[in-house]
């Protein structure tokens, strides 16, 4: 029973340090975080982190694993939710895709800070890699529940697309929406439909009709 007690605490102190370290990343940066920082914010010693990741590097790699993680299971369940009528759902799934982004903003807004601060690694690039294991698991899952539209997507459009005018909008979209909506005033349920009616449009108008 100890045993099986100690474990549960081991993974809790685990969740609170990349918790904790998620929000000052998303704040101040990788860079401008510190360990003793997030020892603090987590009510821990410092070598208590080390205790479960080996340097500051380490939390940021188990941080976005755990994001791809959640992204390939959520894209994976509309599959197979929608499988029928996957084209009709579209406006649906878009809603639920939006949720899932600002669920994850802060990460989001991490991925695209460092994708610009790092230029060796760039990990919004490392992460629309259609070749990564991750990519091909969703590809799969697609091609398992019968989805034509994503088969067809996947062989017809170039990663250079996908990634400029769907990913990087929805990733900038979800990253500024609220400051931009705080900044003039505006309508974020307004907002929200303007952008999901404009990525919809593009979808069916651009993509899918090029790939009939």
């Amino acid at each position: 029973m100890r045993t099986r007690q100690r474990v549960e605490s081991v993974k809790t102190t685990k969740q609170k340090i990349l918790q904790e370290a998620e929000k000052l990343f998303a704040v101040k940066g990788f860079e401008g975080t510190g360990i003793e920082e997030i020892a603090r914010k987590v009510g821990i010693r410092k070598s208590v982190i080390y205790y479960h990741f080996k340097n500051k590097e380490q939390i940021l790699e188990t941080m976005l694993e755990e994001f791809v993680t959640r992204g390939v299971a959520f894209k994976k369940s509309f599959f197979e939710r929608y499988a029928g009528n996957f084209m009709e759902k579209l406006d649906v799934i878009m809603e639920e895709m939006i949720a899932f982004m600002e669920e994850n903003r802060r990460i989001l807004t991490i991925l695209l800070m460092e994708s610009i601060k790092n230029p060796r690694q760039v990990p919004l690039l490392e992460l629309w890699n259609f070749q990564s294991p991750a990519a091909r698991e969703v590809v799969a899952s697609a091609q398992a529940h019968h989805i034509d539209t994503v088969k067809a997507f996947d062989r017809n459009q170039s990663m250079h697309e996908a990634f400029f005018m769907l990913s990087l909008p929805l990733v900038g979209y979800t990253v500024f929406s609220e400051k931009w909506c705080e900044r003039y005033g505006f309508d974020r349920e307004q907002s929200r439909k303007l952008f999901v009616d404009g990525f919809l449009w593009y979808f069916r108008e651009r993509l899918l009709k090029r790939s009939e």
